[in-house]
């Protein structure tokens, strides 16, 4: 049986991020603006997945420190990942 059109458009909801991880990741952003050009200024961190591309951009864009960081942050994300799967 073929999925109706509607159906193949749908994503699952967003899994929402701990506020505490939130505030950091944030937090983050604000020391490291130059990693997040693309963010709009009122843009609020909010799922897993906004966690993910704090964690990326940081990666890619930042130096040392903002690579660490992204570490650690990334070790907070893990097990969060490992319960939605």
């Amino acid at each position: 049986m073929a999925a109706e059109p509607d159906q193949l458009n749908e994503w699952p909801p967003p899994t929402p991020a701990p506020a505490e991880l939130c505030e950091r990741a944030a937090a983050l952003i604000r020391a490291h603006p130059d990693c997040f050009w693309f963010r709009h200024p009122d843009a609020r961190i909010r799922h897993l997945e906004d966690l993910r591309l704090v964690v990326e951009h940081l990666r890619e864009y930042g130096g040392h420190r903002a690579w660490w960081a992204a570490q650690e942050l990334h070790r907070c994300l893990s097990p969060l990942y490992k319960k939605t799967s």
